[in-house]
């Protein structure tokens, strides 16, 4: 099984946490930590902002390429149906997220489609890792939600 680099966890965590958003993001390669992004839907008033989708954006944009094959997530929660849309377009191959679309769900509204679930219907396979600083996720969560 893969390992996950905590640092990288621990850096979307801080990115939530600024944003004051239970909704953090991470992309890295290894254990080089390229950009942070946090859930920017009130602010930007973009309904599509979310912190994935924000990160990928700024990875994408920083390298030039729309392929991000090669990169890893790293995600406070589990992605959204739309969000693991975005990595599955972005060939993004392995997230890493910390609190599930079911605890989620307890909090706030969600769709309740599960990442791996996504996989079934999609053109590329990607490794969703749940689990990851899960206490510290639900902090935020439970912070901010």
């Amino acid at each position: 099984m893969l390992k996950p680099y905590l640092s990288h966890m621990h850096a979307a965590i801080e990115a939530a946490s600024a944003g004051k958003t239970p909704f953090g993001a991470a992309i890295a390669m290894g254990d080089e930590l390229f950009v942070t992004a946090a859930n920017n839907t009130t602010s930007l008033h973009d309904p599509t902002a979310h912190a994935e989708v924000m990160a990928i954006r700024k990875m994408g944009s920083q390298i030039q390429k729309t392929d991000l094959s090669g990169f890893t997530l790293y995600t406070t929660c589990e992605p959204c149906p739309m969000c693991a849309s975005a990595v599955v377009w972005s060939g993004i191959g392995t997230v890493y997220y910390g609190c599930t679309i079911p605890q989620i769900s307890t909090r706030m509204d969600q769709i309740t489609l599960r990442s791996d679930e996504l996989n079934r219907y999609s053109f590329r396979n990607v490794d969703w890792i749940g689990g990851v600083l899960v206490q510290d996720c639900l902090k935020l969560l439970n912070r901010y939600s």
